[in-house]
């Protein structure tokens, strides 16, 4: 319903060459001009198009308030360019600046990555987009998911970066490996996630911690650098540095290389403590279910008394 006084205008097949920025142009099967409580308004309905350089936004009601520089666009909202699709409930466009705020079910679409929150800033100048609460991005095939509570993601260099609460998941079933850290980067032309600060990688029982993980996807592998450790209920290991590789979602194996230490407690409560040039860890059914030791430098077993008279514990070297 028209408010009194608005004047309408009806035209068929209508473009318009937005005045204030000449490079946008606004085009759809009908038009009205309306006088609204927030100022004049240049209606489009039906096959709106707005069409910036190589920017393409096609929606079923588009509301142009030139005195503002914006449009109010709505109705299944489709932005399209050379680096993604993205797909929204409505945006709001700025016509100066070129930039569109993008509300309810947004999802960015590139070739084998999909972005999606609960609304995102797009920049079209810059090539990317921006979300404060809710980042998700997950690649085509659903094995992996990265969640953000705020990040951005370059779509012209093809990298995002989620810098509030990341979390990576390889998604099998509710006992895939998680990766946590303070920021993740995620970069898309190499399948690489590289997470800093506090990372913890998180499979079953079994916990690796450091300060650096660099992964890549293809292979399933990655790097922890950073006073890398590892541990499950029963056994802990660490060194200068880890590589790990992760299977069917599941972690599977760990190597730790350079001042290898290791720590494992027996089925009978003893310890064994070995040191070595590396120590290859196997991992089953989400615990440390094998200890392999490379150039042995040292072992001790570590008596825990047991079955015996004498309460302190009896220690003795290993051959």
């Amino acid at each position: 319903m028209r408010h009194p006084g608005t004047t309408a205008l009806l035209a068929a097949g209508l473009a318009l060459c937005v005045g204030f920025c000449v490079a946008s142009r606004l085009s759809a099967k009908h038009m009205s001009i309306e006088r609204t409580p927030e100022g004049d308004a240049t209606v489009f309905r039906d096959s709106v198009v707005v069409a910036d350089q190589d920017t393409r936004i096609n929606a079923n009601l588009a509301r142009m308030y030139e005195g503002k520089g914006i449009a109010l666009i709505s109705g299944a909202v489709n932005i399209t360019n050379p680096d993604a699709q993205i797909w929204a409930d409505s945006a709001r466009y700025n016509l100066s600046d070129k930039t569109a705020e993008l509300f309810g079910n947004v999802r960015v679409r590139q070739e084998s990555l999909d972005i999606r929150a609960p609304k995102l800033l797009y920049r079209s100048t810059q090539k990317s987009v921006l979300a404060d609460s809710g980042l998700e991005l997950e690649n085509v095939d659903r094995s992996f998911r990265l969640t953000g509570r705020r990040g951005t993601y370059d779509l012209k260099d093809d990298v995002g970066i989620v810098d509030s609460s990341p979390v990576l998941t390889w998604r099998r079933d509710r006992d895939s490996a998680q990766v946590t850290s303070r920021q993740m980067l995620w970069y898309e032309k190499g399948a690489r996630a590289f997470a800093h600060g506090d990372v913890r990688l998180k499979s079953g029982s079994t916990e690796l911690e450091c300060d650096t993980i660099d992964f890549f996807s293809g292979p399933d592998s990655g790097q922890a650098l950073g006073n890398p450790r590892v541990r499950d209920s029963v056994s802990r290991a660490s060194g200068d540095t880890m590589t790990f590789r992760v299977r069917n979602g599941v972690l599977e194996r760990v190597t730790i290389r350079n001042r290898a230490t290791g720590e494992y407690r027996t089925e009978g409560g003893d310890s064994i403590v070995v040191a070595g040039g590396a120590i290859e860890l196997r991992v089953a059914g989400g615990a440390i279910d094998q200890v392999e030791v490379t150039a042995l430098s040292s072992g001790q077993l570590i008596r825990t008394g047991k079955g015996k008279s004498e309460d302190r514990p009896q220690d003795r070297e290993l051959p």
